[in-house]
């Protein structure tokens, strides 16, 4: 498929180590967009038929499609560009970290969170500290008996990943009471207010990464897409994901459904596939599935298979399973991609030392890329994010810097 450079002025924000202030980096200008077959009438940067599903090649497209179309593929432009590298630029105390033990508990112990815990591992020792994974399971007592023990064994630090402040609350005030800063990792928006009892938060933007899903979505589809998307409530991300998509869609796509399947996540391996099937056939035309996490789609690709359906796939987070299959043609057609989870381990690591020390929180915000079959290349670090081959050295750098 021939690909249509569309100009954008839109960018995707980070933030500056030391600044608290958003930095203009991510996105410019992609000339490799995503669709349009050669043969199309083009005006400007759109054209009125193909935008790369194979049932819409020959489609004309109504007005308001076309609108739609239009519109989506600006802010796409932005979206499928490499990210910048985000990393410290100021010095820590390294002799005042040596020994300390911070926590790492996380709401199940996914792909995403070995591959992040593994990047807390090596950034802490690197900077002369000990970690305790605990895996939460996706259940409320877990994530309570976690910060519990943690303050019982007077860690340094603690970081939460993706369990709702609210759930948690007296072990929080535990923390506080006990000296000990909680990083709110990866469970809000950049701009939500700190919950009680944690120091910041540690996050990307999830609402308008659903956003983008659904722009691609929407482009991909002609504006006349219907999408199942797959998430759980007790997940706040997951839902600010399923929530994003979901009022792209219907703010601008007449054309196209949207629905939302909750699960358990204490039971995704079993909810995803028994919910998706009875989705589907409920509603055979739907023709995209957003499993809101990368590791649900290995849930997905069997009941796809079983139900002969050959609706498009796409998910959230960047694991390489997830990456290797877009570049292989089979089982995954687009993934928002943060940089390299480890990466987030490192940046989570740097931001709660910072907050150990009494330092203010640098106020970064984890950046995201679209990757669909235009951009993926290899599939490798080089191809998805070549600033950060090396994230490890700029980190190591900055920390002993003037030391």
């Amino acid at each position: 498929m021939n690909s249509i450079p569309c100009p954008a002025d839109a960018l995707h924000h980070g933030r500056v180590a030391g600044t608290g202030e958003r930095m203009k980096s991510l996105k410019h200008t992609a000339v490799g967009v995503l669709f349009l077959g050669a043969s199309l009438a083009l005006s400007a940067c759109t054209a009125a038929t193909d935008v790369g599903s194979d049932d819409t090649s020959d489609r004309t497209l109504s007005a308001s499609a076309q609108e739609c179309v239009d519109g989506v593929q600006a802010r796409l432009a932005a979206a499928t560009a490499p990210s910048e590298l985000i990393a410290p630029t100021a010095p820590l105390d390294l002799a005042a970290l040596q020994g300390d033990t911070i926590w790492f508990i996380t709401v199940t112990m996914n792909q995403f969170s070995v591959d992040m815990v593994e990047g807390v591992e090596e950034a802490a020792e690197a900077a002369g500290m000990k970690v305790v994974r605990f895996d939460g399971q996706g259940m409320t007592n877990r994530f309570n008996e976690g910060i519990e023990q943690a303050v019982a064994q007077r860690a340094a630090g603690i970081i939460l990943v993706g369990i709702d402040p609210s759930v948690v609350s007296s072990a929080l005030a535990s923390a506080e009471a006990a000296g000990i800063p909680v990083q709110n990792t990866l469970n809000s928006d950049p701009d939500d207010a700190v919950p009680s009892g944690m120091y910041g938060n540690l996050t990307a933007d999830f609402s308008a990464d659903g956003a983008m899903a659904a722009d691609w979505v929407m482009a991909d589809s002609g504006c006349a897409g219907n999408l199942a998307i797959i998430s759980s409530t007790s997940v706040t991300v997951w839902d600010y994901l399923a929530q994003g998509a979901k009022s792209q869609i219907e703010a601008e796509c007449p054309d196209c459904t949207v629905t939302i399947i909750d699960v358990d996540v204490a039971n995704v391996a079993t909810d995803v596939g028994s919910q998706l099937q009875t989705t589907l056939q409920r509603q055979p035309d739907i023709d995209y599935i957003f499993p809101v996490w990368d590791s649900a789609v290995t849930y997905v690709d069997p009941v796809l298979a079983a139900a002969n359906s050959k609706a498009k796939v796409l998910s959230r987070d960047g694991l390489q399973p997830n990456l290797d299959a877009i570049a292989g043609g089979s089982g995954q057609d687009m993934d928002i991609a943060t940089p390299p989870a480890g990466w987030i381990g490192w940046l989570a690591v740097d931001d709660l030392a910072r907050a150990i020390l009494g330092e203010s929180a640098p106020g970064y915000v984890i950046p995201t890329r679209v990757v669909d079959a235009d951009n993926v290349g290899d599939a490798s670090v080089e191809s998805i994010a070549p600033e950060y081959t090396d994230y490890q050295a700029a980190f190591v750098s900055a920390w002993s810097s003037a030391q």
